[in-house]
């Protein structure tokens, strides 16, 4: 049996409204010799029925896909973790369960890894929201996936799972996985370090992934103190890890725009909060002048400003306002 050329990871947890749509988009790939993994992470809906159900009307892809069910439920990053330790294809790619896919992604994707001999291979994004999809191109990139990170902090490259094909030995030769309980940011954990350790860059335009934002239970879409506390983590990590190389100096001003950008969040509604902003991550402020104002959102951007000016308690005292009226 030969191996597949590309194995997708589907963490799949209270998706039920969206897992159908997206299962679909992938048993209708092009590509062939695609594997694909569905990782059970027990959650309290029907979600993974459906997925067999989907599987049904595709019988020329049972033989490729599995089901595989955690033990209990992990979370995130233990999800892709698990999906990982499976993966048997070349190059292996994320995808979320309430997220679906153009049908001839996966294979312009490996085929540009293959035609450029890349290391990772990145695609454009539609942001879908109830009123229609918007185009994310990614901007030209470098050809070189360490350079990506050298120059993160004032050319931010989102760093998702879900839109960059990675071949799968630079998981392996250099012990590359999620870190267990960090699910808040654990791509952008997972994903810079692989970009470090990754040569060849390439790109794709033309067949996009479809970032699905009008799921409210989605992760990303609403956070409280314990998410930030997981990003502190997922930065301090990144800290050490980038401490422990010896061109950590190249990348000071990634790692201090990572943690800042991480720090910030403790300014929200709570003036107790605002104290761990103050003893946080100290000295990271320093990167504010030099911040890709692509780091942030248009909610981020205000925040940014007042930080910068020295209001983070003028944003507290409005988040908490905003609260109070239900705003």
């Amino acid at each position: 049996m030969s191996t597949p050329k590309v194995t997708v990871i589907v963490p799949v947890y209270n998706v039920a409204l969206y897992v159908e749509k997206c299962a679909a988009s992938l048993f209708e790939q092009t590509l062939d010799d695609l594997e694909i993994i569905f990782v059970d992470d027990c959650g309290p809906d029907n979600s993974i029925e459906l997925v067999r159900k989907t599987l049904e009307k595709y019988p020329a892809r049972v033989g490729s896909t599995q089901i595989l069910k955690r033990p209990s439920n992990g979370g995130l990053a233990a999800a892709r973790r698990f999906g990982l330790d499976h993966a048997t294809g070349d190059y292996i790619i994320h995808c979320d369960s309430d997220d679906w896919v153009d049908l001839d992604l996966y294979e312009k994707l490996y085929n540009k890894a293959i035609e450029t001999n890349a290391d990772i291979v990145v695609c454009d994004e539609i942001h879908e929201y109830a009123n229609g999809g918007h185009l994310k191109m990614e901007p030209d990139m470098p050809s070189d996936c360490k350079t990506v990170v050298r120059n993160w902090y004032s050319n931010i490259v989102g760093m998702f799972c879900h839109n960059k094909l990675v071949k799968r030995s630079l998981y392996t030769d250099n012990g590359i996985t999620p870190w267990d309980g960090l699910n808040m940011w654990e791509d952008n954990g997972l994903i810079t370090r692989l970009f470090y350790c990754g040569g060849t860059l390439a790109q794709i335009h033309g067949a996009c992934y479809h970032y699905n934002r009008a799921n409210v239970n989605a992760m990303t879409s609403g956070y409280g103190i314990k998410q930030v506390e997981q990003m502190i983590g997922v930065a301090e990590k990144l800290t050490d890890f980038f401490k422990s190389k010896p061109d950590a100096k190249d990348f000071e001003k990634t790692i201090m725009a990572f943690q800042f950008l991480a720090r910030i969040n403790f300014v929200t509604d709570s003036f107790e909060n605002l104290k761990r902003y103050d003893t946080t991550f100290v000295g990271s402020e320093k990167i504010m002048s030099e911040l890709d104002p692509a780091a942030f959102s248009s909610k981020g951007k205000l925040r940014f400003y007042m930080v910068k000016n020295h209001l983070s308690w003028l944003f507290v005292l409005l988040f908490k306002v905003k609260n109070l009226l239900h705003l």
